[in-house]
């Protein structure tokens, strides 16, 4: 419908017009999912090979990017991180100390969240998969229990305090979540790049990721009062969850070994110069040749596939929608008009900033998000004053914040909210009343501690 009923605007080609068309598609797609997210990209990649939009060598692209390899790496180390149990036993020792306490459990079981995240790049993953079913376990000794008509706030509070943590945490480490190198790709393709991305996304984030820990569980304690403030049974059962998994195994010394020197050499790659990539496949390497993970075992990890896929396809096609000059077309177009309005570099920045936020509640995907509206977005706020860094980490923090505004905003969204621990109205004033929270801690509290570091 845009290539053929909307007249292409002065300054852009044909080429580009039908770019745009096929990429806008093809979001929509992975949006309403009439395919699977992968069908939808391939099917999106053929059609703009078969028109002659791109070559097939432009289309394909994506499929040698650092990043996808990346990401399809992080989804390797998660099913290991898994297979291995260190996980479940890394919590299970948090709630062991501090589980004593409602607030307690809550701020033990974010401490862990916080640790494994850096390790475990999938906030998917980490959230769905390994936190939310201890938190469940939790939640059920507790009373709470939706399964057997027992709906119990401590369970509301105990999730609700589960589910952001992963959004800070998906934050502070760049490793924390899948899209984070993606969007380092999306700006490096704007021409701007970082000196140390691990070492300078880290320390960006630090300062605001510390005061979203501390204060995060006042705040779910405030929107979802629990029942009790005591949970004496969690501790009993995470001693007996450690005494059935008896000692630390070979497997978990060995995965906790590899990993801890993955994240000194990532942290290190500006001085060592090994590529972050590199590091990664030689950590997965070194996993497959100590038997804790097998080939076939990563040849049937179909969402891992499925993935990569899907973000080879989006990179590629949205690296020809810079190429072509869509990107810059679209920034310098709403940037003339936020200039027109008469607005300066901090009105600008904050309109910028709130409707790149608040749009996710049109989206299903984080990823489709991103690859659809970041390298726009990060233009305006270049154009209109806002230094390229600093753009860059804040619309990228705001990437993970926005997983938390609606029950279907992310992939573990639609897992927790099926959980029925937390009901519909619950969570949109949750995901609405966090929204402000993030504003003040990320935006305002986050910009004093970016004067203090030197990055503004």
């Amino acid at each position: 419908m845009i290539r053929f009923l909307i007249p292409i605007p002065s300054g852009l080609t044909v080429q580009a017009w039908s770019m745009l068309a096929i990429f806008v598609a093809m979001i929509c797609g992975v949006i309403t999912e009439p395919l699977p997210a992968p069908g939808v990209t391939i099917f999106a990649m053929s059609v703009a090979a078969a028109s002659n939009t791109v070559s097939f060598d432009e289309a394909v692209q994506g499929f040698t990017d650092q990043v996808v390899w990346m990401v399809l790496l992080a989804f390797f180390f998660a099913s290991s991180f898994q297979k291995t149990g260190l996980g479940q036993r890394l919590a299970f020792t948090v709630i062991k100390a501090v589980g004593g306490t409602t607030l307690g459990l809550a701020y033990g079981l974010n401490a862990a969240e916080m640790f494994v995240a850096s390790a475990m790049p999938s906030s998917a993953a980490r959230a769905a998969a390994l936190f939310y079913p201890l938190t469940v376990s939790v939640s059920k000794a507790s009373g709470s229990d939706p399964a057997n008509g027992t709906q119990g706030r401590c369970g509301a509070f105990l999730v609700e305090c589960c589910y952001q943590a992963t959004a800070t945490s998906s934050c502070l480490f760049l490793t924390g979540a899948a899209q984070n190198f993606l969007i380092l790709k999306l700006a490096s393709g704007v021409g701007i790049d970082f000196p140390s991305p691990f070492g300078t996304w880290f320390l960006a984030a630090l300062g605001p990721a510390l005061v979203s820990y501390l204060l995060t569980p006042l705040l779910a304690f405030f929107l979802l009062p629990p029942e009790a403030t005591k949970t004496p049974d969690a501790p009993q059962i995470a001693t007996k969850q450690l005494q059935a998994m008896g000692p630390v195994s070979d497997d978990e010394k060995i995965f906790g070994g590899v990993m801890l020197s993955m994240v000194g050499l990532w942290a290190t790659a500006s001085s060592t110069g090994i590529p972050p990539v590199v590091t990664a496949l030689g950590g997965q390497s070194l996993l497959m040749l100590t038997g804790i993970v097998t080939w076939d075992e990563c040849a049937k990890n179909s969402k891992a596939w499925g993935t990569f896929v899907s973000f080879a396809s989006l990179v590629g096609l949205a690296t020809m929608l810079n190429k072509l000059g869509i990107v810059n077309w679209f920034a310098s177009t709403m940037t003339a008009q936020i200039s027109a309005a008469g607005l300066g570099a901090l009105p600008a920045f904050i309109l910028i900033l709130t409707a790149y936020w608040l749009v996710h509640y049109l989206f299903a995907s984080q990823v489709a998000h991103v690859s659809a509206l970041f390298q726009p977005f990060l233009l305006m706020m270049v154009q209109t004053g806002t230094p390229g860094i600093p753009a860059v980490l804040t619309l990228a923090f705001v990437s993970n914040l926005m997983m938390t505004l609606t029950p279907y905003a992310s992939a573990q969204s639609a897992v927790i909210f099926g959980g029925n621990f937390i009901t519909v109205p619950q969570w949109y004033k949750a995901g609405f009343s966090f929204f402000a929270f993030y504003w003040v801690v990320w935006i305002c509290s986050g910009a004093v501690w970016w004067k203090m570091i030197g990055l503004l």
